[in-house]
């Protein structure tokens, strides 16, 4: 078991403890070998997302925090998931965007996909989604709108970390019809997410834990037959 070998991919520079920490905690068997698709480059490199782009927003090596357009990231995904596929058993990306051009030999985890076929799979039609900025919200409604539900976007006014964020978005869905809350987003904490679903009668769910789930079931699936 310890022999098999994940590739992870950010989106942004690593390391990023924020985003793996979860990885050796679930997944402590298990080796992952890590990447950064914006290794290497420095911030003049990186262009700015476009009015019409999907913006997703990631950090440098420094902690500087950029917002890329996810077409800028698919082919720097697909080549550093291509440069692996013949040394590791499956891939995950920790993103919550959607990259519909990405291959693999293996399994490839995306965890908004996972996200949508685990919806799907709950009759859950629609849904309240939390985005971390403004410039993502419309882009998200989109990508969530394609995949066959119906939704309305809350942008974080605060820090991820912020305890007050479960009491204001309490106050946001009260009396709302949607049928979950989502946050479309990888790294929240997990202590916030659990007052959000003490506060509010709505199912919470996580893309980025949704998608740590599917990588789960794909590796019980594969025990005793993958690399």
């Amino acid at each position: 078991m310890s022999e098999t070998t994940i590739g992870v991919y950010t989106i942004g520079q690593t390391p990023r403890p924020d985003l793996t920490q979860d990885l050796a905690g679930r997944l402590e068997p298990w080796r992952f070998e890590i990447h950064g698709v914006l290794d290497g480059l420095t911030q003049d490199l990186i262009p700015e997302c476009p009015a019409d782009g999907y913006p997703l927003e990631t950090r440098l090596r420094n902690g500087t925090r950029v917002v890329v357009d996810a077409a800028f990231l698919e082919p720097r995904l697909q080549e550093a998931i291509s440069v692996r596929d013949g040394r590791t058993s499956m891939h995950l990306v920790l993103c919550a965007g959607d990259f519909p051009g990405l291959r693999a030999l293996g399994p490839l985890i995306q965890p908004f996909r996972a996200a949508v076929a685990e919806l799907t799979d709950r009759g859950v039609g629609s849904l309240d989604v939390v985005v971390p900025f403004v410039a993502q919200a419309r882009p998200a409604l989109r990508k969530w709108e394609a995949s066959g539900f119906s939704c309305r976007a809350h942008v974080l006014p605060r820090m991820p970390d912020d305890p007050s964020l479960a009491s204001w978005l309490a106050d946001r869905v009260a009396g709302t019809t949607s049928e979950a809350l989502v946050f479309d987003y990888v790294g929240f904490p997990a202590t916030i997410l659990r007052t959000v679903a003490d506060q509010i009668d709505l199912p919470v769910f996580d893309v980025g834990r949704l998608g740590l789930d599917a990588l789960e079931r794909e590796l019980e699936k594969g025990k005793g037959s993958i690399r």
